[in-house]
């Protein structure tokens, strides 16, 4: 974008090497001084529990009218930690999270068009004044997102049931596929769109999804509690041979995610 220098922080040299070689950034480096004196927007796009350290370390080389911003997919506990150091340190934070990526991790697999038509929820806990959040908005924008206001607390409710606990079933029904015993390569040669697209989701990171599940775990909880109970109902309509209310049960499944998608 014309008029405008992007610069790269990362721990490891080769995520830098990789931007360098292909001109992504302005400036790629290991130093976070160099990353982020003068900046006016800094985004942070590492795992939600560095947050707070990270902005221990770099505060001191902020502006003041320097605005910090995440993609975390948890709000509370970052605006908790990164949030509250910074407001307390006399700078500026407005929570971000753009609903878009995929289960593939580092910057190889990075998209131009990633945000293009993608929802951006943003929240502001920490109170941060309406030019700030209108300018993360105007941010969002310009990458092609739409922009849903939020408080942290529905925020983490609403990617508990439309994220975290649809990760957690896929997981569970790739384990299924494990714990049943079959012979690897005949479910490898059976298996087809439906088992791919079902797990797809759980090949992502397992270090940054436990990050994620468990700093989220308070709105996760009382949610798969339900679910549980409604799993607990399922085995018992099979059991029983129940056809009527087991098609009742697969009709509500199916309106629920049609009312969403």
């Amino acid at each position: 974008m014309p008029g405008v220098e992007i610069r790269l922080w990362a721990r490891r040299e080769a995520p830098l090497a990789f931007a360098r070689e292909r001109r992504l950034a302005d400036i790629c480096s290991q130093e976070l001084k160099e990353a982020v004196s003068g900046a006016e927007l800094v985004v942070l796009c590492t795992p939600t529990g560095t947050f707070a350290n990270l902005a221990e370390k770099f505060g001191q080389w902020l502006g003041k009218e320097t605005i910090v911003t995440d993609v975390g997919s948890t709000k509370g506990n970052v605006h908790a930690g990164a949030g509250s150091y910074l407001k307390k340190t006399g700078h500026i934070f407005v929570g971000s999270h753009p609903m878009a990526g995929s289960e593939k991790q580092g910057i190889e697999h990075a998209q131009a068009d990633l945000f293009q038509k993608a929802v951006v929820a943003i929240t502001n806990e920490n109170r941060a004044d309406e030019g700030s959040v209108a300018r993360v908005s105007d941010f969002w924008h310009l990458l092609g997102a739409s922009v849903f206001q939020t408080s942290a607390a529905c925020h983490d409710g609403i990617v508990a049931l439309i994220s975290h606990i649809p990760h957690l079933y896929a997981a569970l029904a790739a384990r299924a596929a494990m714990l049943g015993k079959m012979d690897a390569n005949d479910l490898r040669a059976m298996a087809s769109t439906g088992f791919r697209d079902t797990t797809r989701v759980c090949s992502g990171s397992p270090e940054l999804w436990t990050d994620i599940l468990t700093q989220n775990a308070e709105a996760i909880c009382p949610f798969l509690e339900q679910s549980i109970a409604d799993q607990q109902r399922l085995q018992q309509l099979l059991k029983e041979g129940r056809r009527e209310e087991l098609q009742q049960w697969l009709s509500e499944a199916k309106q629920s995610r049609e009312s969403i998608c």
